[in-house]
């Protein structure tokens, strides 16, 4: 991994000499991706979108585990004065919606992952989308996400420009009752 990094690195410095050496204009821009998924329209609407998601789920396995602990307070209470098949019921009782409370919570990962993955998979082509017009529009040679760059100077930050430009290119549906998804590409 490390020496893959490093050929890229190698690469990367290669390509930006080769190209200043032909053209004396060389651009660099420079993004932070958390930036544009924070502050941009479309990552505000995604990361809502995933909010409730999450929020909705985490209320169905509270009320299941609330449901289990009623339960078994009931079965505590009442177990001096019931048969022991009515307890063994009770206890069975129990035992089920503690399984059906680790399926809720399996179902609720799997459907967070699912969703989490598809949003990130749209997000990631519109940045892509987006890089490459703000790139031909500003005449950029080069845009790096600053998660791969060591060092850049400020005056190479184009995460600002990004943010406008992805917002201008990916208008978010005003909310209506129904959810909405952002346009872009599917």
């Amino acid at each position: 991994m490390r020496r893959r990094f490093g050929i890229f690195c190698a690469l990367l410095v290669f390509a930006a000499g080769f190209a200043a050496a032909q053209d004396a204009s060389v651009r660099v821009g420079v993004f932070d991706p958390e930036a544009v998924w924070r502050l941009s329209e479309v990552g505000r609407k995604y990361n809502e979108t995933l909010t409730n998601a999450a929020n909705r789920l985490q209320e169905r396995i509270e009320k299941k585990q609330k449901e289990i602990e009623a339960l078994v307070d009931k079965l505590r209470q009442q177990q001096a004065s019931l048969s022991e098949d009515r307890i063994q019921t009770m206890q069975k009782d129990v035992q089920n919606k503690r399984i059906e409370l680790e399926r809720m919570n399996s179902d609720a990962k799997r459907e967070m992952n699912d969703q989490l993955n598809d949003i990130q998979g749209r997000f990631q082509r519109m940045l892509i989308e987006t890089i490459e017009a703000l790139g031909k529009e500003g005449n950029y040679t080069v845009i790096l996400s600053s998660e791969i760059v060591g060092y850049s100077a400020p005056r190479a930050d184009i995460t600002q420009d990004l943010i406008a430009k992805f917002n201008e290119m990916h208008k978010v549906a005003p909310a209506s009752g129904a959810a909405k998804k952002p346009s872009g590409p599917k």
